[in-house]
């Protein structure tokens, strides 16, 4: 009976192991364009956020809110870059200055969804 229990124990022990890869893998935000907390000169002409795996489209998105929580007029949808799956854009229309909060959500392999926000300036 106890090679039994070894086998079972190192099946569960292999299992965990082959596994443990996947149970991280979660998209996370590795950078951004602009940058959190950046104060710029100019209005950027997209949000551009870089994740440390690949993003599906359907699960991932971005938003752009000013003051007031208001959404600028002309707004596009977030989608993921034809070269680079791991970076999701945001075209944006003229901004106004102020301040911004982009608000993002991206699921990766996993289908996890991980949420974050940030903000910047525009001078």
């Amino acid at each position: 009976m106890k090679p039994f229990k070894t086998l079972v124990a190192s099946a569960i022990v292999a299992a965990a192991t082959l596994a443990s890869p996947f149970a991280a893998a979660h998209a996370s935000l590795k950078s951004s364009n602009p940058a959190a907390n950046a104060v710029l000169d100019a209005a950027p002409k997209e949000i551009a956020l870089t994740f440390n795996e690949k993003v599906e489209p359907a699960f991932s998105s971005i938003t752009l809110t000013g003051a007031g929580g208001t959404t600028p007029a002309g707004q596009a949808k977030a989608t993921v870059d034809d070269v680079n799956p791991t970076i999701l854009r945001l075209a944006l229309p003229p901004l106004p200055a102020g301040a911004y909060t982009v608000g993002w959500a991206a699921a990766g392999r996993d289908g996890h969804r991980r949420k974050g926000e940030f903000t910047f300036t525009v001078k």
